[in-house]
C-alpha cells in the first residue's frame, strides 16, 4: 500500500474513533442535590450519610458535585455542624453548587423572589469554595423546573448569566428519592428496597442510553442526578459499580458539559422537571417513546382523589376514587405521555375504595386507576338466593355498564391527559360480571379484562380481548359458559376465598394478585395455575 493510501486509511480510523459511539458512550458526571441532606434534618445523620457517600466516591476515584439548599443549614440549631458537613465535601475535593436557599418551584414563584432565593443560597457555599481556592459557578434548578414559558425561562437564564452561573442539566435520573422514602417508611425491608433500587437503576441506564442514541446517534456524556440521602449512602458502592459495569468512567461536570449535546436548543416549558434528553427530543420533534421510561414498581407518592360523576340523564351520582402518582400526572400534564386508564369495579357489599392494594400498585406503574362505586344506598339489594340468578342480576350489570359508559365519556371530556382510546377493566365478583358484559358489548374499548373471581356473566368469546382470571378456592361459577377460552389466562388462588380478593384479604393473596397482574400487564405470559 502506498504512503498516500496508508495516510488515508489512518485518517479514516481517526475519524471513526472520534465519532463512533465508543468514544462518547462511557463517561458520566455524578451530581448530588439537596445538601447537606435530603429528608433527614438531623446533623449527625447527615454527617454519617455524607461520610459514606464520600468514602465510596473516593474508592472509585469518582469526581462529583453537591448542590446545596442553604436554608437547611439553619434548622434544629445545628448551623455550625451542618456547615461542617458542607466542608467535608470541599475538603474531599468535591465542589459545591447552588440549589437555591429554600428549594422552590420556579414556575410557582415570583421571578424577583426566586432570584433572591438564589442569592441567599450562595452565601456559605461560595465562601467555603473561595477558602479552598475553587470557583463557585454551577446552579441546579430545584425539581428541574426551568419555567413554564419562554419568557420566564429566558429571563431567569439572563439572571444566572449575569451572576456568573452555569446551569447543571440532568440526563440520567434514577428516582432515588422515591426509594429513599420507601426505605424510611419501611426500614425492615432495607435489603429488598435497595435491591429494587439497584435493578431500577440498571433499567434507567439502559433506557437513557437508548434515548441518547436515538436522539443524537450516539451515547453522549451523561450527567447523573442523585441526592444526599440514606439509600444512596447505603448503595453508593454498588451504584458506582453499576456505572462501571456499563463501561462508564467518571468525569467532572465541567468535562461533561463540553459535549456539544449540551449546546442544543431546549424549548421545553412546563413545571414538571424532566431529563434534558426529553427536552432535546421534544424540541427536535420526538423520536423516543417516553411512555416506556421505567418507573419504580412501588412508588410511595400516590394520591387518591374521591369525586362524583353526575349523570343527569339518569338522575344518578357515580362516586369514584381516582388513584394517580404525582410523577405520572406531571408527565401527562406536560404532554410527555398520555396515561393509560384502569376502570375498577367492586364486588357487591365491598366498597370501591377497598381495592387500594391493587389500585396503588397500578398507579405506581403509570396507570390512572378509576375505581367506580356502582351500588348506592338507595339501590335495591342484589339478589343472592333463588333460581336463575343470572336473569335477576342482569339489570344490575346493565346499570354498571351504563355507569362505565358515562364515566368514559366524562373522562374523555375533562381529562385530556388520559389515554381514553381503550381501557383495562378490573372487576371482583359482581364487578367482574359488569366488566364482562361491558367487554361483550364494547370490545373495541377494552384492551384487557382482569377478573377477580367473577362467577356468572359469560366470557366474551366472540371478542379477542385477553382475560386474566383469578379463581378463588371456595366458589364455582353457576354457568358453564364462564370457562377459559383462547384469550384467557387462569390463576388459581388455592389459599384464598372469594371474599379475600380485596383489601380485607390476607397479605399472601393480595401479593399474588399484585405480582401476577403487574407482570401480565407488562406482557408476561402465565400458565394456568
Amino acid at each position: 500500500m502506498g504512503n498516500h493510501m496508508k495516510l488515508k486509511a489512518l485518517l479514516c480510523i481517526l475519524v471513526w474513533a472520534c465519532f463512533s459511539d465508543s468514544s462518547f458512550a462511557h463517561e458520566i458526571a455524578i451530581t448530588f442535590d439537596d445538601l447537606p441532606g435530603q429528608q433527614s434534618d438531623i446533623a449527625a445523620e447527615q454527617r454519617e450519610i455524607t461520610q459514606r457517600l464520600l468514602k465510596a466516591l473516593e474508592k472509585f476515584q469518582a469526581p462529583a458535585i453537591g448542590f446545596v439548599n442553604e436554608g437547611k443549614l439553619y434548622s434544629n440549631n445545628e448551623t455550625a455542624e451542618k456547615i461542617a458537613i458542607l466542608k467535608l465535601w470541599v475538603d474531599a475535593g468535591q465542589p459545591l453548587g447552588n440549589h437555591t436557599y429554600s428549594h422552590k418551584f420556579l414556575s410557582s414563584s415570583k421571578i424577583t423572589d426566586y432570584k433572591m432565593d438564589v442569592i441567599n443560597g450562595e452565601k456559605i457555599s461560595k465562601r467555603l469554595m473561595s477558602d479552598a481556592g475553587l470557583p463557585f459557578r454551577y446552579f441546579r434548578h430545584p425539581y428541574l423546573d426551568t419555567g413554564t414559558t419562554k419568557e420566564i425561562k429566558s429571563a431567569f437564564e439572563r439572571f444566572l448569566k449575569a451572576e456568573d452561573y452555569i446551569v447543571a442539566p440532568v440526563t440520567i435520573d434514577t428516582d432515588d428519592w422515591k426509594f429513599n422514602r420507601q426505605l424510611i417508611e419501611n426500614p425492615h425491608d432495607k435489603e429488598k428496597i435497595i435491591q429494587e433500587y439497584l435493578n431500577h437503576t440498571k433499567e434507567k441506564f439502559a433506557f437513557y442510553e437508548m434515548a441518547s442514541k436515538k436522539i443524537f446517534g450516539r451515547n453522549i456524556r451523561h450527567i447523573w442526578l442523585l441526592h444526599a440521602n440514606l439509600i444512596n449512602s447505603y448503595s453508593m458502592d454498588k451504584l458506582l459499580q453499576i456505572a462501571k459495569d456499563y463501561g462508564y468512567t467518571f468525569i467532572t461536570l465541567d468535562r461533561a458539559l463540553q459535549d456539544e449535546a449540551y449546546s442544543q436548543p431546549d424549548n421545553y416549558y412546563a413545571p414538571f422537571g424532566v431529563s434534558w434528553l426529553y427536552r432535546w427530543d421534544s424540541t427536535r420533534g420526538k423520536v423516543v417513546d417516553w411512555s416506556k421510561e421505567p418507573e419504580p414498581g412501588n412508588n410511595p407518592f400516590i394520591t387518591m382523589e374521591e369525586t362524583i360523576f353526575r349523570d343527569d340523564s339518569r338522575a344518578r351520582d357515580i362516586p369514584a376514587a381516582i388513584y394517580l402518582s404525582g410523577e405520572s400526572k406531571g408527565k401527562a400534564v406536560a404532554g410527555i405521555t398520555r396515561l393509560p386508564v384502569v376502570l375498577m369495579n367492586h364486588a357487591y357489599s365491598i366498597k370501591n375504595t377497598e381495592y387500594s392494594f391493587l389500585a396503588r400498585q397500578l398507579a405506581a406503574q403509570v396507570y390512572c386507576v378509576v375505581s367506580i362505586q356502582h351500588d348506592l344506598p338507595v339501590d335495591p339489594e342484589l339478589p343472592l338466593k333463588g333460581s336463575d340468578l343470572f336473569a335477576k342480576r342482569k339489570p344490575f350489570w346493565e346499570r354498571g355498564v351504563e355507569n362505565l359508559d358515562f364515566v368514559i365519556r366524562k373522562l374523555r371530556a375533562v381529562r385530556p391527559e388520559l389515554n381514553t382510546d381503550r381501557f383495562i377493566l378490573i372487576g371482583h365478583s359482581n364487578g367482574g360480571d359488569i366488566a364482562m358484559m361491558f367487554t361483550d358489548r364494547y370490545p373495541d374499548l377494552v384492551e384487557r379484562v382482569i377478573s377477580l373471581d367473577s362467577l356468572r356473566y359469560p366470557f366474551p368469546i366472540k371478542t379477542a380481548v385477553p382475560i386474566l382470571y383469578f379463581r378463588a378456592n371456595d366458589r364455582k361459577s353457576d354457568r358453564t359458559c364462564v370457562l377459559p377460552y383462547r384469550s384467557a389466562t387462569i390463576i388459581d388462588l388455592q389459599d384464598a376465598k372469594h371474599v379475600d380478593l380485596c383489601d380485607r384479604g390476607p397479605e399472601h393473596a393480595r401479593m399474588k394478585i399484585v405480582d401476577v397482574t403487574s407482570k401480565y400487564l407488562k406482557g408476561n405470559v402465565y400458565a394456568a395455575g
